[in-house]
Order: structure tokens, then sequence, then C-alpha cells
């Protein structure tokens, strides 16, 4: 597995990717945070880093999160349930800019009202988010909850991308 650490305007970037695609992203205050979170999510991985190789990633999502455009779609490498493969897609086809309650997500696809806490599972597994923008799932009453990198990070996310539509 291939992966990069650099700046961007939420704090550090980790990009990480198999040949196949893209598998995790991290953002977090440091560095030692990352490589951990690295490590947990896939400790039987070779890790090498590759700056260059993935400069044109980190590049991509570093504007998304400057707030010039949309977050790109790439190639994914996604080890998720299938369940959660199918809420990490009602999560792609939320519009940029606009958000989406747990309950609405469950009921787009086809489950009941109460299926609201797995979406929020399966959110909370999302190992891209960004490219699979988790932060646009919201409370029913609009409430920002849960998120992995924290809801200051969540708010930031939403607020630049209601600002670029």
């Amino acid at each position: 597995m291939h992966y990069t650490i650099v700046d961007s305007p939420l704090g550090r970037l980790l990009v990480a990717s198999s040949a196949r695609g893209l598998c995790l992203i991290g953002l977090a205050d440091d560095d030692a945070g990352l490589l951990q979170e690295l490590r947990r999510a896939a400790p039987q991985a070779q890790l090498l880093r590759d700056d260059g190789g993935l400069a044109a990633i980190a590049a991509a999502l570093t504007a998304y999160l400057a707030g010039r455009g949309p977050c790109p779609a790439l190639p994914l490498d996604l080890p998720g349930t299938p369940f959660q493969r199918r809420v990490w897609e009602a999560l792609r086809a939320i519009p940029y800019g606009e958000t989406r309650s747990y309950r609405q997500i469950a009921e787009g696809l086809g489950l009941g009202p109460g299926a609201a806490r797995a979406v929020g599972g399966a959110c909370a597994a999302n190992p891209v988010a960004l490219v699979v923008p988790c932060h646009r799932a919201v409370a029913s009453d609009g409430q920002l909850q849960g998120f992995r990198w924290g809801l200051e990070r969540k708010r930031a996310l939403l607020a630049l991308e209601r600002q670029q539509r």
C-alpha cells in the first residue's frame, strides 16, 4: 500500500492507495496519528511512502479542501460489507453542498427509519471520507453528529461546500 501525507487547509492529510484505488483518507493534526490509523486499517500491508506517485491525488483533495470545487471522482478500493457499500453509494449521490439525514438515507435505500443508526454506523466505517462524503449526513433535525475527524472539520467541510454552490 502506498501513502503520502501533506498539508491541507484542515490539517495533515493522509492519502493511501492500493494498486486498485484509494483505500484510506485521513485528516489529523499530526503525522503520528495518521500513521497509526493507517497501520490499524491495514495491519498486514507493506506500507510504502510514495509522495510522487500520489501527488496528483493529494493535490486534488487539497484543492477540494481549499474550496476550489467538488471532490474529484477517484478509483476506490473499499472492503466494506454489501450494506456499507449501499450506504456509501447513497452518500456519493448527495449533491455537493447539500445534506441528507441519516433517516432520509435509510429511507432512500428502502429501509425503515429505524435503520438510521445502521446508516450512521456505515458512515463511521467509511475509510475514504471526502470522496465518499459522509460529512453530508446529518441528524433529522439538521444538527451535526459524529464525524471521524471531529465536528469542527465536518462543519468546515459543509460550510466550504455551501459557499461554493
